[in-house]
This record gives C-alpha cells, sequence and structure tokens, in this order.
C-alpha cells in the first residue's frame, strides 16, 4: 500500500512541474524571429550593439520545434538548424540554476554552435527578466549574446 500511495505521489508531482514548464512555455511569445542585439566580452566596456557587432545572427523559431539559425559576417552567410526542447533543469548540469531556457539541437556539428565543447552539437539560451534570450556562451569565455524577438 505504501509503495502505491509513493508511486501516486511521484507521479503527481512529476505531472505538476511538466504542467507548470508548459504552461510558462504556452504564455511565452518565443516562436519567431530573434535578432542578436547586443555582444559583450569578457573585459569591462566591451560591449557591442546594432551593426558595431562582428556579425549579425538570427533565431527563427517555430511551431513544430525546428530552428534555423542564420550568421552573416561580411559578405559570408551560414546556416545551421536543428530541433528544440524547452526545460526548467539546471544549465549544462549546474542544479543550481533552474531557469526556463531553450536546448537546441543541431543536425551536424558546425561553427555555429555556441558552447562549451567543440564536440557538442547543443547549445543553450535562457529567458532573461525582460523575456530576452541570453547565450550561455560566456560561461566559457565566449562572447555574451542576447537576442531580441523582432516585431
Amino acid at each position: 500500500m505504501k509503495k502505491i500511495i509513493f508511486l501516486l505521489l511521484l507521479l503527481t508531482t512529476i505531472y505538476s512541474c511538466s504542467k507548470e514548464t508548459d504552461d510558462i512555455v504556452t504564455n511565452l511569445e518565443y516562436t519567431g524571429k530573434w535578432e542578436l542585439v547586443k555582444m559583450t566580452g569578457s573585459f569591462i566596456g566591451s560591449e557591442t550593439t546594432g551593426s558595431d557587432m562582428e556579425w549579425q545572427e538570427t533565431y527563427d523559431i517555430n511551431e513544430d520545434e525546428t530552428f534555423t539559425k542564420t550568421r552573416v559576417r561580411g559578405d559570408s552567410t551560414k546556416v545551421a538548424s536543428g530541433t528544440y526542447t524547452f526545460t526548467e533543469e539546471g544549465l549544462m548540469g549546474n542544479s543550481e540554476s533552474d531557469i526556463l531556457h531553450i536546448e537546441f539541437l543541431y543536425n551536424t556539428n558546425n561553427e555555429l554552435i555556441g558552447t562549451c565543447y567543440s564536440d557538442s552539437t547543443t547549445e543553450y539560451l535562457y529567458f532573461t527578466s525582460n523575456n530576452n534570450l541570453k547565450s550561455t556562451y560566456e560561461a566559457c569565455d565566449g562572447p555574451g549574446l542576447e537576442y531580441m524577438k523582432s516585431k
């Protein structure tokens, strides 16, 4: 009997956490085009915006859980794509950072993936308090990248 009660309690907890994440995601207007609006470096005052950034970049996030990332640098345009999921688990294995983020899984390994691991095809972005998306890449000395949803 105790096992049945424990199992029911466990299932209820899992369902309620899953539903909470679903409700948050439903209330966010996350699909559409997200444009890179700010880059920061590891030095104070190294923030750039607009045409002063090293490159221009967008994410097109679709309702069917697919995405396309496009980077324009000078005359060169690079494109990568894949699928995504939402989670509230700790970012990159850090159990202390339970915040809503998007986990992008690329179809192939390529240079557009902002990740701490050179052989990874996964990239993480999280929602800031002002509903922008921010890359976790700066945690490992990559540039800080912040995206704003296009109107």
